[in-house]
Formats: structure tokens, C-alpha cells, sequence
């Protein structure tokens, strides 16, 4: 059998209540034990001390000292006890109204993030640092939780707006094809095909981005050689750039170091999206260098090419997800519009940073990823 919960309490179920009841009856004991030893064990070792220190005789003589003891003692606790009592009191319910107000301001804001509102915030109580402590964790929980949620819900609307045109292409041409105008042959089945890996990379790239920028990006740091990796990179990409007849090389500047920890399938990537970015924007006859400079505290990647540029405008909207500064060369040239946002999240999961820089169109761009080499692997 399950036991069903109203939501309603009853009054001697309230933490205030039980915590008022228990102060309040610890402060009865406390006066009760001070009472009995007063007034029924006091008197009796009044008298042995007497007899002890050789002053029976007079201890005799003051038994009827006793009743008048007994009596002022009582007369004390009263005057000073109950009022002692009272005050106790007042300052417990105030103490435990204050915990109440603020457990019940924790329940409403829970209830609203339940609910979907991630706005809300609750203040501290003044209780001390550990309800502080728990004020401040709940908000960032919060703030958080509405982090992830605009992202998804952007990342949503972003994903509808880029799948709107090779869904149309696709749609178009099935169309065509039903209708007899346009024939299935091989110019036909390869542009059904590069639609379709424009929907599977998009998809790749959207689930890379919301585990990275929502911090659930595992990274498998190993000691690695940073100049080792920017060859790789450079040496993956160096048949594509020399079919396109741009000139690709790598150089490294700065003493020897230790290896540093690194994931080198992540930094792998981030080097390959910001070599391939560079390659698509730099027309023949030009030059990408990949450098890879190492200062006493911390490695720094530099991809630099003599390529389109980036004006003033969108310099500041490059790391954005799905920006691109020339919309009808960008969707010829089959980016997805995410692998600088990507890179981005990768490189700050490492603890580092990814910035842009150009003097303007037609000036070339440099991409530079700043690593510490002292820095939080989480």
C-alpha cells in the first residue's frame, strides 16, 4: 500500500513547532534540575558544612534557617527564571520564524525551477555562512540550469534555420524527380548526396558544440608535445592545400619544455577546424603558417593566413554558432558554420583561450589559442 501526501501539516508537525517545544522543554529541565538542587539538596550540604568545619552546635540551631532559604531561593528562580524563560522564548521563535521564512522561500524557488522559471534567485537569510553556503549553491544551480536551457533552445532554433536549405534541395529535387523533370543520374545522385553529408555533419557538429559549451566534454589529458601535434595537423591538411595551391607550413619558437597535458584527439581537432577555416578563406597562390610559440608559462598556437580577412564588423561574431561573414560563399564552400564555436568550447575546457585577429578584409587572419601551463584540469 502507498500512502498518499497532502501537503498539509499539522501544527505540532511544523519544524518550528518541534524546535520551540524542544528549546522550551530543555529550559524547563535546565530550571527544574536548578530548583531541586537549590532547594532540596542545597540546604543539606549548607548543614554538612557546618558539622565539617566544627560548627555543629550552631548547625543545630538553624534548622529553622532552612524554610527561610528554601523560600528566597524560590523567590530568585521565579523572579529571574520565568522571565529568563520568556525571553528564551521570544528569541527562539524569532530565531526558528527566520529559518522557517527561509526554508519556505527555498521550497517556493525550488517549485518555480521545477516549473521551468530558472530566473529565480532566493537571498541569503543571515543565518550564517552554511545557509549562505546553500543560497549561493542553489543560484548557481539556477543560473546554470538557465544556461543550458538557452542554449538548447537557441541551438534549436539555429539547427531548424540551417537544416531549411539542404531539406528544400532535397525536397526539390525528389520532386523533380517524380515529376520527370529533373533526371536521377549522377550530377543528380551527387547533389542528393552532399546534402545528405551536410545533414550528418551538421548533426555531428551541433552535438559536439552542446557537450562542450555545456561542460560534459570529457577531456583525456596526456603529456603531449605541442609541437608534434600542430605537424600532425599541418600534415593532414597539406594535400588539400597543395590541390588548392596555397603554400601551408609549421615553425615553433621558444625554448624546450616539458611535455604538457593535452587531449590530443580535442586540440587535434581545434587545430585541423582552424587550419581548414584558414584554407577556405585563403585563395590560390596564398600562405597559412601554423605557429607554435612556447613562453615560460604557457603554449600558444597561431594560425596566420593572407587570405579574405575579417572585417571590423564581424571580428566580434566569429566564435558565434552558425556566423558567417559571407553567407553565399560560406554555404558553397560546405562549412556547417560551427567549427570556430567549436573550437572555441575545446580550447576553454583546456583552460585556455581562442581569439581572433585581422587588420581587415583582404589583410589575412590569425587565430590564437593561449594555453597555461599551470591551469585547472578539472
Amino acid at each position: 500500500m502507498s500512502s498518499v501526501v497532502t501537503g498539509r501539516t499539522r501544527p505540532w508537525e511544523s519544524l518550528t513547532v518541534r524546535l520551540m517545544l524542544a528549546q522550551t522543554a530543555v529550559l524547563l529541565i535546565g530550571l527544574l534540575i536548578v530548583v531541586v538542587t537549590a532547594v532540596l539538596i542545597g540546604p543539606d550540604m549548607f548543614y554538612d558544612e557546618l558539622i565539617d568545619a566544627g560548627h555543629a552546635d550552631q548547625a543545630d540551631g538553624l534548622g529553622h534557617l532552612e524554610d527561610a532559604f528554601q523560600s528566597v531561593t524560590l523567590t530568585a528562580l521565579s523572579i529571574g527564571g520565568l522571565p529568563a524563560l520568556y525571553i528564551a522564548g521570544m528569541l527562539t521563535f524569532y530565531l526558528y520564524r527566520t529559518i522557517r521564512r527561509s526554508l519556505d522561500s527555498f521550497s517556493s524557488a525550488a517549485g518555480e525551477v521545477a516549473a521551468g522559471n530558472y530566473e529565480v534567485r532566493v537571498s541569503s537569510a543571515k543565518l550564517g555562512p552554511e545557509f549562505d553556503s546553500l543560497a549561493s549553491s542553489f543560484n548557481e544551480m539556477a543560473a546554470k540550469l538557465a544556461s543550458v536551457d538557452a542554449t538548447r533552445r537557441q541551438m534549436l532554433a539555429d539547427l531548424a534555420h540551417e537544416m531549411r536549405t539542404p531539406l528544400a534541395s532535397l525536397k526539390g529535387h525528389l520532386e523533380g524527380i517524380e515529376d520527370g523533370v529533373v533526371e536521377l543520374d549522377e550530377h543528380t545522385t551527387g547533389i542528393l548526396h552532399a546534402q545528405i553529408a551536410r545533414l550528418e555533419r551538421l548533426a555531428r557538429d551541433i552535438h559536439q558544440l552542446t557537450a562542450a559549451e555545456e561542460g560534459m566534454t570529457r577531456l583525456q589529458l596526456t603529456p603531449q608535445d605541442p609541437r608534434h601535434l600542430a605537424a600532425q595537423a599541418v600534415a593532414a591538411i597539406e594535400p588539400d592545400a597543395l590541390g588548392k595551391g596555397v603554400s601551408i607550413t609549421s615553425r615553433s619558437t621558444g625554448p624546450e619544455i616539458d611535455p604538457v597535458p593535452l587531449d590530443p584527439e580535442r586540440m587535434g581537432q581545434v587545430l585541423s577546424n582552424l587550419l581548414e577555416n584558414a584554407l577556405r578563406h585563403t585563395p590560390p597562390g596564398g600562405t597559412i603558417t601554423l605557429h607554435t610559440d612556447h613562453a615560460p608559462g604557457a603554449v600558444t598556437y597561431t594560425v596566420t593566413d593572407s587570405g579574405e580577412g575579417i572585417s571590423a564588423e564581424a571580428l566580434p561574431h566569429v566564435f558565434e554558432r552558425f556566423y558567417r561573414a559571407h553567407i553565399g560563399r560560406e554555404a558553397r564552400r560546405g562549412g556547417s558554420g560551427l567549427g570556430l564555436a567549436i573550437s572555441k568550447a575545446l580550447v576553454e575546457a583546456h583552460g585556455g583561450t581562442l581569439e581572433a585577429i585581422s587588420e581587415g578584409p583582404g589583410r589575412g587572419a590569425s587565430f590564437r589559442i593561449h594555453l597555461p601551463l599551470h591551469r585547472p584540469t578539472g
